[in-house]
């Protein structure tokens, strides 16, 4: 399976949310759809929480998921472990953005649930990312 990914808040901060969309192997078929709002939020927290809620889902099959989202990306694969070696703190000794859900993601990441995250470019006319971008905006309806 496939997962796509991505999250919204406008203004920013202010409400917002985010999108998953799983589709099969080739990508041809639509498996499901999840979304949940926030009444205040930021676009970095939604982009974040949709990959969680793929890890959490999906995480023991070791999915491919996409996020248009360099900070998420970025945030999970390559600072995540730093951060933690330095106590959870940035190069500035201040803590991350949005550090519960990292640490969430960690937790997860130690207790055997995998995904393969991934780099999609967003509005690219990726459907199954601009599906996702559409659940997170609130254009198409949550499940």
């Amino acid at each position: 399976m496939v997962i796509y990914t991505d999250g919204s808040a406008h203004p920013n901060p202010g409400p917002g949310g985010y999108g998953v969309v799983v589709v099969s192997d080739d990508e041809n078929n639509l498996i499901e759809y999840h979304g949940k709002e926030s009444l205040n939020t930021t676009n970095n927290a939604e982009e974040i929480k949709a990959i969680v809620w793929a890890l959490v889902k999906y995480g023991k099959f070791n999915p491919i998921v996409y996020t248009d989202s360099s900070y998420a990306l970025n945030s999970l694969t390559v600072w995540r472990e730093n951060w933690k070696c330095k106590e959870w703190l940035k190069s500035d000794n201040k803590p991350p953005e949005n550090l519960e859900l990292i640490k969430f993601f960690d937790l997860l990441w130690n207790n055997g649930y995998r995904i393969k995250l991934k780099k999609v470019q967003g509005h690219s006319g990726n459907k199954w990312n601009e599906l996702a971008d559409k659940i997170a905006t609130g254009k198409i309806r949550r499940k």
